[in-house]
């Protein structure tokens, strides 16, 4: 099944699926094929969310709004924007289809949310951001959650 909004095709695919590859990668291949999906979101997830910051009229409030309702829709969990200031923004997901579809892990693995939060992160914060998750459920956590910051300019 695909879906399209505004020219971008979207793939539905179990998640399961989707993390069992990264199931089956060694650790040092394991962690560049996340960080390499991360990565890939920033930069895809980033011009998706750059066009709702445009049609929001560049209110950032608007944009994180739009963003917690259409990661649900696409079945990316429930999100949640929390603590926001001039250099940090923090996001609690539950309900990850990531963490869920690797099951137990020894390391966070919701590589697409933290490449997201890093390109929704720059645009609501004005500047290059760095993402992270610092819990996450495959980890035993309640809720995966993330944190954004600003680059610090050399």
């Amino acid at each position: 099944m695909t879906q399209r909004d505004t020219g971008i095709r979207y793939l539905r695919l179990r998640a399961d699926t989707l993390m069992g590859m990264f199931q089956r990668l060694q650790g040092p291949a394991r962690a560049q094929a996340l960080a390499a999906l991360a990565h890939s979101t920033a930069e895809h997830g980033g011009d998706s969310a750059r066009r709702v910051l445009e049609s929001a009229g560049g209110d950032t409030a608007a944009l994180l709004a739009a963003i917690e309702k259409t990661a649900a829709e696409l079945g990316w969990g429930s999100w949640r924007f929390g603590e926001r200031s001039a250099t940090r923004l923090a996001l609690e997901v539950t309900d990850s289809p990531f963490a869920e579809g690797y099951g137990a892990a020894d390391t966070e693995v919701c590589a697409p949310i933290t490449g997201m939060l890093q390109a929704v992160a720059g645009l609501a914060l004005g500047g290059a951001c760095e993402a992270r998750e610092v819990q996450c459920r495959a980890r035993g956590a309640a809720s995966c959650r993330f944190e954004a910051v600003t680059r610090s300019k050399p």
